[in-house]
């Protein structure tokens, strides 16, 4: 109804709007560059922002931007997920029914990421949303995930999504062998005055 009043030709701020139309905003190029550096270079990164930044968006954005020959992309976002099922969901994704034991999935992951990368010569891109809610058990995962190869290489780029609380509980001191591994963070700001009036 309001479209047609004032002259639209579909509805405004809707949560499906095309990524290619997003608004350019110099934050959002940087971010976009940060994690395509990440992606090629399987890096862990951590997003976080407060609720409205577009984290999600953003993520929606980079994953439509990867040059799908040399690329997967592996999205989660569940918000209890533990070591068990955060395999189980990669492993799903690839096309591969999940052993039960963490250690035997574990381990089925890597072999199914070594074909990847050695025979279709793809890299894996797992983005992990609303990381916010993991809880210490599924944190620590990640840092044993990343331990490939007696710690010479990655296996991945893996990106953390969450809200601005996962960068505070990143900060703990129990936390520090995971935060030693992070390669890179970027904070999604809201947009300021000058920004709005870009925009509009």
């Amino acid at each position: 109804m309001f479209e047609s009043f004032y002259g639209l030709s579909k509805t405004p701020f809707s949560r499906d709007i095309p990524t290619d139309q997003l608004y350019p905003s110099i934050m959002l190029e940087e971010t976009l560059g940060r994690l395509e550096y990440a992606a090629e270079r399987q890096l862990f990164v951590v997003v976080t922002g407060d609720c409205g930044t577009g984290k999600t968006t953003t993520i929606r954005r980079f994953s439509e931007m990867l040059d799908q020959a040399r690329f997967t992309v592996l999205y989660l976002s569940d918000s209890k997920l533990t070591p068990r099922h955060f395999y189980k969901g990669l492993l799903e994704q690839l096309g591969c029914e999940s052993k039960f034991y963490r250690g035997d999935a574990k381990r089925q992951l890597h072999r199914e990421i070594e074909l990847m990368r050695g025979i279709h010569r793809l890299q894996p891109v797992v983005v992990v949303d609303e990381a916010h809610l993991l809880d210490r058990e599924m944190l620590e995962e990640v840092r044993f995930l990343l331990n490939f190869k007696m710690d010479a290489q990655s296996p991945m780029a893996l990106i953390l999504v969450g809200q601005s609380e996962l960068w505070d509980r990143l900060q703990l001191q129990v936390y520090a062998a995971i935060r030693q591994r992070i390669d890179l963070q970027c904070k999604l700001p809201h947009y300021d005055r000058a920004q709005v009036g870009e925009y509009t």
